[in-house]
């Protein structure tokens, strides 16, 4: 429900949006000049009623259920992702979250983008800027890559601290020394029971273990 309710508020954007633009193209240039003069009154839209409202207002900011027209867009982090994230805004138009934000705010997706950018900046030969992102601990993403984890643990062994993908302020961690401490999300099934207690690999909340530094 809470999909399709995006999915009908984001057409409806979309098309005021191109609406608005189809007859306002000539005047663009102008509208971002307006924003630009000292004095010009910022014109805010949200849904929230908390001191972030509180705040814009006090400032003297200017609310608007206006679909195009404001300079700052306060949302849900999700809302943002949803309706945003292929949404075109103006120079001037500025959000309270990174659209597509996930790619660095999920901890899987950033180690991911991490790796990934190390390994396009070393085909292109770039290796001192891709030494740069050895900042971060060795990490696997748990549990499809309990095999290659098994193996450096193996190889190193150490305290390793396990994260969920998607949580903050501190829920679901903690720390391991021993790999039966972490059995739920193994996959070498030829160790496991069969029994009803034991966990599929699809039922496993995803983890990132990462080599725990004891002194950052």
């Amino acid at each position: 429900e809470t999909s399709e309710r995006f999915a009908a508020q984001t057409r409806r954007m979309r098309a005021r949006r191109d609406a608005a633009r189809r007859s306002s193209a000539a005047s663009s240039g102008a509208s971002m000049a307006d924003r630009s003069t000292p004095g010009h009154q910022v014109r805010f839209r949200t849904s929230f009623s908390n001191t972030v409202y509180d705040v814009m207002k006090r400032r003297g900011w200017i609310e608007t259920d206006s679909d195009t027209d404001w300079d700052l867009h306060w949302a849900e982090r999700d809302w943002v992702y949803e309706v945003f994230d292929t949404m075109h805004l103006e120079a001037w138009q500025r959000l309270n979250h990174f659209r597509n934000g996930r790619e660095l705010c999920r901890k899987d997706l950033l180690v991911k983008n991490l790796k990934r950018r190390r390994r396009q900046l070393e085909r292109e030969g770039k290796h001192e800027e891709a030494e740069a992102f050895d900042f971060s601990p060795v990490t696997f993403v748990l549990p499809k890559e309990y095999a290659m984890f098994v193996e450096e643990f193996k190889r190193t062994g150490g305290v390793w601290i396990m994260k969920p993908i998607g949580s903050a302020q501190g829920k679901g961690i903690f720390l391991f020394s021993r790999l039966s401490e972490i059995s739920e999300w193994r996959t070498d099934y030829r160790f496991r029971g069969k029994g009803a207690d034991h966990k599929q690999e699809s039922d496993v909340e995803a983890y990132v273990v990462q080599r725990y530094i004891m002194n950052p």
